[in-house]
C-alpha cells in the first residue's frame, strides 16, 4: 500500500469491493481461510479487498494493504480518473456505509469505510471542481 501524494484531498483505510473475486494464492490463502472464502464470494458475487483508498485531484485510487497483496494473485489496486465519474452514491452497509462511484463505461468502483458520507461528498465535490 503506497502513501499517498501531496495532492491528496482525501485518504481512507477502506475495503474495496472486487466483483471478479481476484484469484487467491491457492498455498496462502488455504493457510488462513479454506473453503469459507469460496462461500463468501460465492454468497456475495466477489470478496472485500482492506487497503485504503485515496482521493486526489484527477483520480480516486485503492491499494491493498500487505496481507492482502501477499494473498491475491495479480495486482488488486484500482484506479478511476475522476473525468469518468457519472455518479456517486452511498448506502446502507452493515458497520460501515458503502461509497458506490460509477464510471462513463459502467463499471462501479465500491468500497466502504468509517466515515463513507463524508468520502462520498468529498467526491463529489471533486468532481465539481473537476468540472468548472
Amino acid at each position: 500500500m503506497t502513501r499517498p501524494s501531496s495532492d491528496v484531498i482525501a485518504w481512507k483505510y477502506a475495503n474495496l469491493f472486487i466483483s471478479d473475486g481476484a484469484p487467491e494464492k491457492p498455498s496462502l490463502m488455504s493457510l488462513f481461510t479454506g473453503s469459507s472464502v469460496d462461500w463468501l464470494r460465492r454468497r456475495m458475487g466477489g470478496l472485500w479487498v482492506g487497503g485504503a483508498v485515496t482521493l486526489t485531484r484527477d483520480a480516486l485510487s485503492f491499494g491493498p494493504n500487505a496481507l492482502n497483496e501477499a494473498v491475491h494473485e495479480g495486482d488488486v489496486s484500482k484506479t478511476l480518473e475522476l473525468a469518468r465519474v457519472v455518479s456517486v452514491g452511498e448506502r446502507f452497509g452493515w458497520l460501515t456505509r458503502i461509497v458506490d462511484v460509477h464510471s462513463d463505461d459502467g463499471e462501479t468502483f465500491t468500497f466502504r469505510c468509517f466515515g463513507a458520507r463524508a468520502f462520498a461528498a468529498n467526491i463529489r465535490r471533486a468532481l465539481e471542481t473537476l468540472r468548472t
